[in-house]
């Protein structure tokens, strides 16, 4: 016996006929009606460039007939590139969804898809809002896919590589039960060889992604402490790999700290971004926040915690947006494998990058 809910074939699921694994969880009774507004369009402050107008303009083409991933790196505007799909899709009556594994970034992105579409019905699924699942565009953790069974024609998946999403089979199984259609995966550290793949290396801003320095030495704090002081007029973002060294780390530098424990995160962020002054954090800032003039340093950067994915996340905060500023230090007491590949990654890109400018946008299989 197969759920046709959420894929499990385990009998000690099953009783009565009835799948347990996912019994707990509403699902939702479609209506099939559809928005539609042929003259929509989204207000957004800016203008795509060429580079992120030319992969929307494929992303359009592609996902009509197959699944794709866009592979761009931190920074490039993933969301913005998925505007004119979202578009397309109200416009024709297409039932379009957005999923990400993180309740916090599901919460910033249905309040900036809002700002783009003020007369579209946006609705917010995640644990503490579940009040309203359905509506014009619908925008939810992976978790709560549960509740869409064979829904959406076109899922936009953010961060497919993300915790607690990645390696998850029963998430994986729900998400492609949601699916009738297909789906545009979004991530600047994920590879999917049997997915149709477009390749964004450059930010809105033509910069390159700046290049993590790598200092190892044996006393660790002292040389933190070194750097605090060297960047002692900016806005500081200390990455450490668990809670335990962020409370120590917090109580020796009278500063504040957030972990996935705390539960007055948007409090604390709001704070950092008004004083400027520094923050410590564990993993769970390394994506869906956006800072400028931030300056990073991984502390314990060779700790197993750190892979080269969530590295190049976490050196990804650095020189986004307007920022004119911002530098990144990964403090360790040896390289290790995942290091050496994140800056080689970040190499990569950056070369890439370069052949973009000279209008080589790369689409490969």
């Amino acid at each position: 016996m197969t759920c046709k809910y959420c894929g499990a074939q385990k009998q000690y699921f099953f009783y009565g006929g009835v799948c347990r694994r996912c019994l707990m969880h509403q699902r939702l009774e479609e209506d099939r009606s559809y928005y539609v507004n042929d003259t929509l369009t989204a207000r957004m402050p800016f203008d795509l460039s060429p580079q992120q107008k030319d992969i929307s303009e494929q992303i359009i083409e592609i996902v009509q007939h197959e699944s794709v991933l866009v592979d761009a790196v931190c920074g490039a505007g993933k969301t913005e590139i998925c505007i004119p799909l979202v578009t397309w899709c109200l416009r024709h009556g297409v039932r379009i969804g957005w999923t990400i594994p993180r309740r916090e970034v599901v919460l910033e992105l249905g309040r900036r898809l809002q700002d783009y579409y003020p007369d579209v019905e946006i609705v917010i699924v995640c644990g503490g809002s579940l009040e309203n699942l359905q509506g014009d565009l619908v925008v939810c953790t992976t978790h709560q896919l549960h509740r869409y069974y064979d829904y959406f024609d076109i899922l936009i998946v953010d961060e497919p590589d993300a915790f607690p999403y990645k390696n998850n089979d029963y998430l994986e199984q729900i998400l492609t039960r949601s699916v009738r259609g297909n789906c545009v995966y979004l991530s600047a550290t994920e590879s999917m060889p049997k997915i149709r793949t477009l390749k964004l290396p450059i930010r809105p801003t033509g910069r390159q992604l700046p290049v993590p320095q790598v200092k190892c030495t044996g006393l660790l704090f002292l040389r933190l402490l070194e750097i605090i002081y060297s960047w002692r007029n900016e806005m500081i973002l200390i990455f450490v790999p668990t809670r335990y060294v962020a409370k120590r780390l917090a109580k020796v530098l009278h500063a504040p700290y957030i972990t996935s424990h705390t539960e007055d995160k948007k409090e604390k962020l709001d704070s950092f971004r008004k004083d400027k002054k520094y923050l410590i954090t564990t993993t769970v800032l390394e994506r869906g926040v956006t800072f400028v003039d931030c300056f990073v340093v991984v502390y314990q950067a060779n700790h197993r915690v750190f892979t080269d994915a969530s590295l190049i996340q976490i050196a990804g905060r650095v020189d986004r947006g307007k920022s004119t500023k911002g530098e990144c230090v990964f403090l360790c007491t040896m390289k290790n494998q995942s290091i050496i590949r994140c800056v080689n990654k970040i190499n990569q890109a950056n070369t890439d990058a370069e052949s973009v400018l000279r209008n080589d946008i790369k689409t490969c299989r």
